[in-house]
């Protein structure tokens, strides 16, 4: 049984414990061992310091080299590669304005020409565009028998078909302000190719990738070569909705080296291009260009 004596001892204890300690620590510092030791550790840490900054100046420097050749090298890896060919660009609209500027220029930097570049709204709402499509386009042949299950497939078919076969503008203009956020070019041109830009957040609708993976089955299915990319910096990829839908991906395209892909995949090298886990290889093959038929 515990009494007062033992409580008492206990703090006796304590409070001897706590004077050795004050006593050795004004031992230590006034022999300097305290100071001593805080002064090299200050070195130590300084000196660290200095070290990662030299090392982080350095990794600068030679990014820029890198990327000076990159820039530099880009027109001769792929110039001529997409000569005559008339790409459709097909965006969502949180995907922003300079990642489809620099794919349009890059696009042109290979000889190809981006008539027209659609964006998309990621945040549609399914339900809306559902009443939109059977109020307002249901006097639209590709529209007359679609029910909840089909409106998907369906509206994805007559987009590729307005925007890859010249095929009118009823359902780019019908769906204005719930699907489609904005649109320019020229739709009276048939496109060779198209590229697909996700990307992927966390305000995203999910039934978005499905009208993604919807339109790049509708394009294969038109015959017109279908590249899906996204930036190195999307927040959740979307590449295995491309991979699922058996057309080529990219998933750097904010890198010369993405855009370089992406130029070979739109001439039509199949694959997975980029830096995550579940692609093929960093960047396709870079072949020697066929020679042209010789004039009759």
């Amino acid at each position: 049984m515990l009494t007062w004596r033992y409580h008492l001892l206990t703090l006796a204890a304590i409070f001897l414990a706590l004077a050795l300690g004050v006593l050795i620590g004004i031992a230590l510092n006034d022999s300097g061992t305290v100071n001593t030791g805080q002064t090299d550790l200050m070195n130590g840490i300084q000196k660290d310091l200095n070290g990662l900054r030299q090392q982080n100046e350095l990794l600068s420097q030679k990014n820029g080299i890198n990327q000076r050749f990159q820039d530099d090298a880009f027109p001769y890896i792929v110039g001529g590669r997409l000569q005559g060919k008339n790409v459709a660009m097909i965006s969502a609209g949180v995907a922003g304005d300079d990642l489809r500027r620099n794919l349009e220029s890059a696009i042109h930097a290979a000889g190809g020409q981006v008539v027209s570049t659609t964006v998309l709204n990621s945040r549609y709402d399914p339900v809306a565009l559902a009443s939109k499509v059977k109020n307002d386009l249901k006097s639209m042949p590709a529209y007359a028998n679609v029910d909840a299950n089909s409106i998907d497939p369906a509206v994805a078919k007559e987009l590729a078909h307005e925007i890859g076969k010249a095929g009118g503008t009823g359902s780019l203009t019908g769906l204005q302000g719930v699907l489609i956020d904005s649109t320019s070019g020229r739709y009276d041109t048939p496109i060779d190719a198209v590229v697909i830009v996700a990307r992927a957040d966390d305000q995203q609708t999910p039934a978005y990738a499905d009208i993604e993976k919807q339109l790049a089955l509708a394009f294969k299915d038109l015959g017109i070569i279908t590249v899906g990319g996204e930036a190195s910096d999307a927040p959740r990829t979307e590449i295995p909705i491309f991979q699922s839908a058996d057309v080529s991906s990219v998933d750097n395209l904010d890198s010369r080296i993405g855009q370089i892909s992406l130029v070979y995949a739109l001439a039509g090298e199949k694959g997975a291009f980029g830096t995550r886990p579940a692609t093929d290889m960093l960047i396709p093959i870079l072949r020697t260009p066929k020679p042209a038929a010789p004039a009759p």
